[in-house]
């Protein structure tokens, strides 16, 4: 029997764990649903840009865009052909034995790097620019020398992008998103023919590019050909410390005290073309310390809108974790199952996407809370007298959301005697008689919280 038969190669990687073969030449760490990250070993990786997955047996880089099986990081790493990787992990695995980690040095080497001069960081940046400049697309001020107007359809041709829908087209200006050619200089060669979205520090410092594909992603070709594809780490671009959109983002975080955290690039252009200008994505699948202490310098608070799918709730409640271990409060938004930000902008249109983000999606809210107590719709609205025993959850939210007008003179009512209550307590030391305005309050907050949680504010903290 051929010993690469292909019978012989699937027996092969079934009896091996990928995450213990990279982890021989890669320092991994462990994250949610069954994946690890490390340092890539075929770029010069300082943050964590390769990602194993251990339920599908495969690896990529989205640094880099390397990736593969455990064969094809055999084979990249030892720079070996096929057949010699089989064998050398035939060899070194089948054996019963495991060989010694070989990825200290290169970690330490990574350490010592030393940082780039201010002159060096300039020469990456006018790269980029250079870069962007030649993709003749959303760039407001290529658009003003050759004059282009949204509603001339000529500007559509070439490499200018388009995003399909007149409600986000000028978002899409404003923040340069364009569309790469077939031909780009070498350092840019993954972004080619992909939808590419420059990203800026908050000092308005193009750092990078986010490449999304134009194809359609099937389980086919997940494999090798990626989503997106991002600019490298480097001294000018971490992911980790950077967040798309805070430099135009930062004053309306300031002056709406809260921002709005987005799982993406696109989620975040809606967000800001629905008015929603105070929004930030996390650059990267992870939300780290560095963008919380990035964040905390704008605000405390942060209203966490992620995809309303299983990998969405993962990021969300992660993201929620750092944002608390930093002191930050938080509230979760929800949207219907199965969208984000983007796709339910262009579904249902701007109008309705704004009133289903500021009331945070009613039934969304409702679902979370059964799911996390176990409590019965029902017995939410068990003060309502309009609720009755045979209800069923959809006549309790119909019901909930058609009592919203009282619930929301009751809001104010409370509102109105917290206010009166506060300036009253400043004519009183520490005599009773504040001790006794003190706890009337803390009895009208604790009202005011419950009648919220019923009209799902948009904004409901928790630390």
């Amino acid at each position: 029997m051929n010993d690469n038969s292909k019978e012989e190669i699937t027996n092969l990687k079934d009896s091996l764990n990928i995450e213990d073969v990279i982890g021989t030449y890669v320092q991994l760490e462990s994250k949610l649903g069954g994946k690890w990250i490390g340092l890539c070993p075929f770029h010069d990786d300082t943050t964590p840009s390769m990602h194993v997955h251990t339920g599908k047996q495969i690896f990529k880089c989205f640094a880099c865009n390397e990736g593969g099986d455990v064969i094809a990081f055999i084979s990249k790493i030892k720079s070996c052909t096929f057949a010699e990787a089989v064998n050398l992990l035939r060899q070194e695995w089948c054996n019963g034995s495991t060989p010694p980690p070989q990825h200290i040095a290169r970690r330490e080497k990574a350490k010592q790097k030393p940082p780039a001069t201010p002159a060096q960081l300039a020469a990456m940046e006018a790269e980029n620019v250079k870069f962007m400049r030649s993709m003749y697309g959303h760039h407001p001020a290529l658009a003003r020398i050759h004059e282009v107007k949204l509603d001339d359809h000529s500007w559509m041709d070439g490499n200018k992008y388009h995003p399909d829908c007149s409600d986000i087209t000028q978002t899409y200006v404003d923040f340069e998103v364009s569309q790469a050619g077939s031909t780009v200089p070498s350092a840019f060669k993954a972004m080619r023919g992909r939808i590419v979205f420059p990203i800026r520090d908050e000092n308005n410092r193009l750092v990078a590019f986010a490449g999304r594909t134009t194809q359609t992603i099937t389980d086919e070709n997940r494999s090798y050909t990626p989503k997106y594809v991002n600019s490298q780490t480097s001294d000018l671009y971490n992911k980790s410390r950077t967040l798309y959109g805070l430099h135009l983002a930062g004053e309306p975080i300031r002056t709406e005290t809260f921002a709005f955290l987005t799982e993406g690039y696109k989620d975040t252009l809606a967000m800001v073309a629905a008015g929603f200008k105070n929004t930030v994505a996390q650059c990267g699948a992870a939300f780290t310390d560095d963008h919380a202490e990035l964040l905390k310098r704008y605000t405390k608070r942060v209203a966490v809108l992620m995809d309303a799918d299983e990998r969405g709730r993962e990021i969300a409640a992660a993201a929620i974790v750092v944002l608390h271990r930093h002191d930050m409060q938080t509230s979760e938004l929800l949207l219907p199952p199965g969208e984000d930000p983007d796709s339910l902008f262009r579904r249902i249109g701007k109008r309705a996407f704004r009133t289903i983000v500021a009331e945070s999606q009613l039934t969304g809210h409702l679902q979370a809370i059964k799911e996390s107590t176990g409590m019965d719709l029902a017995s939410l609205v068990s003060d309502n007298p309009l609720e009755s025993p045979e209800a069923d959850e959809a006549d309790i939210i119909s019901t909930m959301q058609s009592d919203r007008p009282r619930l929301m003179a009751r809001e104010q009512e409370l509102q109105h005697q917290m206010r009166k209550l506060g300036s009253k307590r400043f004519l009183f030391g520490q005599g009773p008689e504040r001790m006794q305005i003190n706890t009337e309050l803390m009895k009208l907050r604790s009202q005011l919280s419950e009648v919220s949680k019923q009209l799902n504010r948009p904004i409901v903290w928790y630390k």
